[in-house]
């Protein structure tokens, strides 16, 4: 199976998290009916993206983890709402060899299934050793895993090929997480896992429900049912909140309608991190951007600026590198600062005659309005720009992420440290550098934080010479949600919509 099918372009609902996993985006997808709540519900979140099936081993797309992980599935680890600190879940505690090749865990006791099967370090065997069957998800990203050893019911060993300072860090997304060994043959449509909440039901691109796991090993949440709710625009969704008929919005991007909750009592509004990059992507092995200058002219020629603020409201950090300001490595970069002059003479010296681009723009509201901005400044430095709507996340997935079949594209990724995508060859951007690999291959194998980040920076500054994309913002996480609500991270870590400490008084 090729490594490109197995990539998680993490969307955010508005978009593929990842990715590799795949992206998020407020209010600006699905089909969610106001008439469809349950008025008994205790909290109900308005999203889009909706999930097109519940199987994230072979589903591209940020809704299905978005929606599941920490609530309904849990791993061994868990990544806490700062996007840096990883902290025990199933495993109470872990320990590292001195060679860093065995990473042993010991696991919580008296842990079950919602359907009552039992977990144990059985159950962690099954799954880490089975991760060569995703094709979703990017799960290369523990290909370090060899295998694991079950010295008793309480302890997994998980041995390692070559050390690899990220297995953790990758540990607490979907690639962790545990399924009952006797479920997997019907993750479509069943969620069976340990955590706090259960699948209740899910209407396709309407809404899914959740109830609170009356048996729960850990501490039981606060809300007893939750429905997450899926809606095609983002004015529907901005009146379910005004109309009360949904309590919170999750990464809320209808930023011209933002005013009047700002103006409103009734509600808050909170602005955090988000771990999403907006790429600009350019197919590497396919004119025109098999030529170098011409992918250097798309980086000087777009103003990203004025993109964060037409699409964003300036909610959001103007970046130009494949990493975020919340990464330990992350440098502010003035490369490819805004310079149509240069854009011009880069066009001109690629030779290539009136070079045309067929932009293929997936159908979310964000990259709609990212077109035409990039659209009328690619063409004043010469380009000729086709765009073409393609419907998301069905047939944008096939064609551009899946058959790379395109030559320019822009969607959120939101999935963690996508910036290792750059080092899979296979990738949908096509792009592929030995000075980058080797990069990332020797952070992987570096002994200390400071000796990873500088690796990391090497690959990053190989990475923006040769631009295979363009990075135009890193966006805000907005929440916008009744006062009466309370709990939900401010933070978006790119791995779940964690509703385990959500309240309403």
């Amino acid at each position: 199976m090729k490594a490109h099918k197995k990539g998680i372009v993490r969307i955010v609902a508005a978009a593929l998290a990842a990715a590799s996993l795949l992206f998020t985006a407020a209010c600006a997808g699905g089909t969610g009916s106001s008439s469809a709540s349950s008025a008994s519900t205790d909290l109900k979140v308005g999203l889009t993206a909706s999930p097109a099936n519940l199987d994230m081993t072979q589903t591209s797309g940020a809704a299905i983890p978005q929606a599941l992980m920490v609530n309904v599935y849990e791993g061994l680890v868990k990544l806490k709402d700062d996007g840096k600190t990883i902290e025990p879940l199933l495993a109470k505690s872990w320990t590292v060899s001195e060679d860093g090749l065995t990473y042993t865990f010991k696991l919580q006791s008296g842990v079950k299934f919602s359907n009552g099967d039992s977990f144990d370090s059985s159950t962690v065997k099954y799954n880490l050793e089975r991760l060569n069957t995703w094709k979703a998800n990017t799960p290369t990203n523990l290909s370090a895993i060899d295998h694991v050893d079950t010295p008793s019911a309480d302890e997994a060993k998980v041995v390692l090929k070559s050390p690899d300072r990220n297995v953790l860090f990758w540990l607490t997304g979907p690639l962790g997480a545990m399924f009952d060994p006797k479920a997997v043959d019907s993750l479509k449509t069943e969620a069976v896992g340990t955590g706090p909440f259960t699948v209740k039901s899910y209407a396709v691109g309407s809404k899914l429900s959740l109830a609170q796991n009356t048996s729960y090993w850990g501490t039981k949440p606060s809300l007893k049912t939750v429905e997450l709710m899926y809606y095609t625009d983002t004015t529907s969704c901005s009146n379910a909140l005004l109309s009360g008929d949904i309590d919170t919005i999750y990464n809320f991007t209808a930023y011209d309608q933002l005013d009047q909750f700002k103006n409103n009592d009734n509600y808050r509004i909170d602005v955090g991190n988000a771990q999403g990059i907006l790429v600009l992507a350019m197919n590497s092995k396919k004119a025109p951007f098999d030529n170098a200058d011409l992918r250097q002219a798309v980086m000087y020629a777009v103003d990203r600026s004025k993109v964060v603020d037409t699409v964003l409201n300036g909610y959001g950090n103007v970046i130009s590198s494949p990493s975020i300001p919340t990464d330990a490595w992350y440098k502010k970069s003035d490369a490819y600062a805004y310079n149509q002059s240069k854009a011009k003479e880069l066009v001109k010296e690629s030779g290539v005659s009136n070079p045309t681009i067929n932009f293929t723009v997936p159908s979310l509201s964000y990259a709609q309005s990212i077109s035409q901005v990039v659209k009328t400044q690619l063409e004043a430095v010469g380009f000729t720009v086709n765009l073409e709507t393609q419907e998301f996340p069905a047939v944008w997935l096939q064609n551009t992420l899946t058959d790379k079949n395109y030559d320019m594209t822009a969607i959120l990724h939101v999935e963690p440290r996508n910036v290792f995508n750059y080092g899979n060859s296979d990738y949908y951007w096509n792009y592929s550098n030995q000075t980058v690999q080797d990069a990332f291959a020797n952070a992987k194998k570096s002994g200390d934080d400071e000796e990873f980040n500088s690796y990391m920076n090497q690959a990053i500054t190989q990475i923006q010479k040769d631009a295979p994309a363009d990075w135009l913002y890193n966006p805000k996480l907005l929440v916008v949600t009744k006062n009466n609500v309370s709990g939900i991270n401010k933070n978006d870590v790119g791995i779940a919509l964690d509703l385990t400490g959500a309240k309403r008084s």
